[in-house]
């Protein structure tokens, strides 16, 4: 019994490690930045869907995360998984909004087959001229989805 259980844990994190070092599909939708004065929702929206959505390259998605290439773990492992994308989920980002110099703030609406819905506050902040999600945002959905991710980006 007790080795059973071991091999069907060996067997899962073989799994996981599979999902969070495997590479994006090789289709490249391009590349996405909001470099405009304040973001609209529609924009937010649009990142989202790119980090989350898209078989985008690292690098690409790197360049809308305060994290840059070391955070590109996260929409990686989420895109791989399909966990906010049809079939299997959704987003949305709405407001209330808030705005202050270089920081912006709105709420990511989401959810997942088999998930709760999740609602939360995020936060981008501009970081040589384009809208970058905030780290602080990308650990907090990484606890809130309870990914095996650390946050030491």
């Amino acid at each position: 019994m007790m080795s059973s259980i071991l091999r069907a844990a060996s067997a899962l994190t073989v799994a996981i490690a599979a999902v969070l070092l495997s590479a994006p599909a090789s289709a490249d939708p391009g590349s996405f930045r909001i470099t405009s004065e304040v973001p609209t929702l529609a924009e937010l929206n649009e990142q989202v869907r790119f980090l989350v959505e898209t078989p985008a390259a690292d690098e690409a998605k790197a360049a809308n995360l305060e994290g840059g290439m070391n955070a590109v773990i996260v929409p990686r492992t989420v895109y791989n998984l399909g966990l906010f994308r049809a079939p299997q989920g959704w987003n949305e980002v709405t407001g209330p909004e808030t705005h202050q110099g270089d920081v912006h703030t709105a709420i990511l609406h989401s959810s997942s087959a088999g998930r709760p819905s999740i609602t939360m506050r995020v936060t981008w902040k501009r970081i040589d001229g384009t809208w970058k999600l905030a780290n602080e945002s990308l650990c907090a959905g990484v606890k809130t989805v309870g990914l095996p991710i650390p946050c030491d980006f």
